[in-house]
Parts: structure tokens; C-alpha cells; sequence
């Protein structure tokens, strides 16, 4: 009997493993978005994690390229011009987990001078010292 129940456990931690609910599979929701934003050289709005909640408007982001962590997980890199981040807004150079997404908008805008000048520099996939992207998907 004892068998049987852990036959049932491990069956049911593969179903869970592999729902359309895991983390894994909705990652990819805004992975081709995304990345013809960086092909093209568009901005997007986004909307991060719990800024809603904090009564943040929407970010606004050049991307610059989209990322395979060493974790496995999707990421955006980019430059971003209006964010809300510890009660400030501000530009900067930032990743964005893409589990932490809700929502992605191409809008008008262009590429800032800046912006501009880090895309063209490339990147190695850190920021400072915190090196951690496995493999750009695109750019």
C-alpha cells in the first residue's frame, strides 16, 4: 500500500510538473513580442510585478534583448525610460524577469541617445558584477 501511495505522489508531481499553469510554459507569452521589439528597435509599455498595485503607471522600455538565464528562466533586457522602482523613476539600464510581466504594448516612441549607445556597445549578459544570462534568444 505504502508503494501505491508513493506511486500516486510521483504521478501527480509529473501532471503538476508539466500543467500549461507552470511557470516554464507561460514564460513564453511575450518571448516573439518581445523580440521583434528588439529586432525593429520598438518601445514597449509593461506593466512589472506588482507596480498596478503600487500605483505605478506602466514602464516604458527600449529592448534591447531577450535572454535565457542561467536559471533557466526568460528575461528582458533593456533601456528604461519611465519606471517605478523603490518610489522613483528613473532611466537605467535593467532586466526583467518575464515571470514577472503581466503585460507587454509596442507604443511610438524611438530609442533614446543613450539607450541607443548601450545597445550598440552589446551586452555580455551583466549588469555590474551580477553576471547570470545563459544564451540571447534575440536582439
Amino acid at each position: 500500500m505504502a508503494i501505491k501511495m508513493r506511486l500516486s505522489h510521483a504521478t501527480a508531481g509529473v501532471i503538476l510538473a508539466i500543467s500549461p499553469s507552470s511557470p516554464v510554459l507561460a514564460q513564453s507569452e511575450f518571448e516573439s513580442l518581445l523580440c521583434e521589439a528588439a529586432e525593429t528597435g520598438a518601445v514597449v509599455e509593461i506593466v512589472y510585478d506588482e507596480d498596478a498595485s503600487k500605483g505605478c503607471l506602466p514602464r516604458l522600455l527600449d529592448v534591447h534583448q531577450v535572454a535565457i538565464g542561467n536559471n533557466g528562466l526568460l528575461y528582458l533586457h533593456g533601456w528604461q525610460t519611465r519606471g517605478c522602482t523603490k518610489g522613483r523613476d528613473y532611466e537605467s539600464e535593467r532586466i526583467f524577469r518575464f515571470d514577472k510581466i503581466q503585460s507587454v504594448e509596442v507604443i511610438e516612441g524611438e530609442f533614446g541617445e543613450r539607450s541607443q549607445s548601450v545597445k550598440d556597445e552589446g551586452w555580455d549578459g551583466c549588469i555590474g558584477t551580477n553576471c547570470f544570462i545563459e544564451e540571447n534568444i534575440c536582439e
